[in-house]
């Protein structure tokens, strides 16, 4: 039926009394007159809204997805901490060339994208079956998995569990667009890295981008920890989170401001961020140590002073295996600065820049969150 418009200068009874008993007369005869006229009305004044596609929704989150240059330089690693036995101990000096880096990690919009164009790519949680999943956050239909794990034992392998049904089966990231994507290895974080153009940034690259310009000191801001600028575990692991940041699990990559003068998201907290980088434990020889490479950054499951979990810091590191996928695993991607310099000039992948490293405000969007019912 086609919809009808009230003119500005026309009454609302005018309107009913004009229209009403002419589109009543277009629905069935058994219907009485009073009912006919009722939907008819319904009918018109109700607008019609067209439902989007998950394709079109996905693209209101590309204000997430550019790029900022770190002209590079030299720097100092790690941190003065010698009860650390991650690797950051003892700090170094350092020197990374000129690169881009996503101002985001990478969320699940944008993985959402590149599953559309390479539908038959599988990811490694997808591939093998299951992946790693915090039995907090255990999904209803996955919550019989967890009864043969050993108390005491928080980690749960769960059947289903990947990056678009992040707690297993029943759970789904339609809801959290905007938030990093997890259940991701290092083969998949390169896989969407090439699909792009990019790659994954070295550990130095990582930490360089992260201390914001800020030399030795503790956090992207400085050395004093401040409330609401990371997504970390507040309160008794792994069943009493206070949400004090607000978050229990994941949350947006834009939520909090800009961790540093660079203007990069996240560096810290919400999910750990594969690098490129092996990872050696430094008393074993290296011969017999197993394939494994560092991520950084620290999760949600983590904390401020380590009392559950990993220390969140800047300098903070820790190995995984490349195949592994975890509900607190993502990444962001790199690309050298000058290789895009030699065709482009110097400026934004995706956007004009102003100044040195802001892009243009005419294209930022503040993120949309969604209904159900548009999903």
């Amino acid at each position: 039926m086609a919809m009808m418009r009230v003119d500005d200068g026309q009454s609302s009874i005018g309107f009913l009394s004009t229209w009403a008993p002419a589109v009543a007369r277009l629905l069935p005869n058994k219907m009485s007159v009073s009912r006919r006229i009722l939907l008819a009305v319904v009918s018109v004044l109700i607008p019609v809204v067209t439902p989007q596609s998950i394709s079109q929704i996905i693209q209101e989150y590309d204000h997430l997805d550019y790029m900022k240059v770190i002209k590079g330089g030299k720097f100092l690693t790690g941190i003065n901490d010698p009860e650390s036995d991650s690797g950051e101990y003892p700090m170094q000096e350092a020197e990374v060339k000129a690169f881009y880096i996503d101002t985001h990690p990478i969320t699940n919009a944008h993985f959402w994208k590149f599953k559309e164009a390479k539908p038959r790519y599988v990811t490694t949680a997808e591939r093998q079956g299951w992946s790693w999943v915090l039995k907090p956050f255990l999904s209803p239909a996955a919550r019989d998995q967890a009864r043969n794990v050993p108390e005491g034992t928080w980690w749960v392998p769960v059947k289903g569990a990947a990056w678009n049904k992040p707690e297993g089966l029943g759970s789904t990231v339609r809801d959290r667009l905007d938030h990093p994507v997890v259940h991701i290895s290092m083969e998949d974080a390169k896989a969407f890295c090439t699909w792009t153009g990019k790659r994954l940034p070295t550990e130095n690259e990582w930490e360089f981008a992260a201390r914001g310009g800020l030399q030795g000191k503790i956090y992207p801001w400085g050395d004093r920890y401040q409330k609401n600028r990371t997504n970390l575990w507040q309160g008794k692991f792994p069943e009493g989170n206070t949400k004090v940041d607000h978050w229990e699990g994941t949350s947006p990559v834009d939520f909090y401001r800009a961790q540093n003068q660079f203007g990069l998201y996240d560096m810290l907290g919400n999910v750990w961020e594969w690098t490129s980088t092996r990872y050696y434990d430094r008393v074993v020889d290296r011969k017999l140590q197993e394939v494994m490479y560092v991520v950084k950054g620290g999760s949600f499951i983590d904390s401020r002073e380590g009392h559950c979990n990993r220390i969140v810091r800047t300098a903070q590191r820790m190995g995984l295996q490349p195949e592994y996928t975890a509900q607190n695993v993502g990444f962001r991607c790199v690309r050298s600065a000058k290789a895009y310099w030699d065709l482009h000039g110097h400026r934004d992948l995706r956007r004009p820049f102003i100044g040195d490293n802001r892009p243009d405000p005419r294209v930022k969007r503040q993120p949309r969150h969604h209904k159900k019912d548009e999903l």
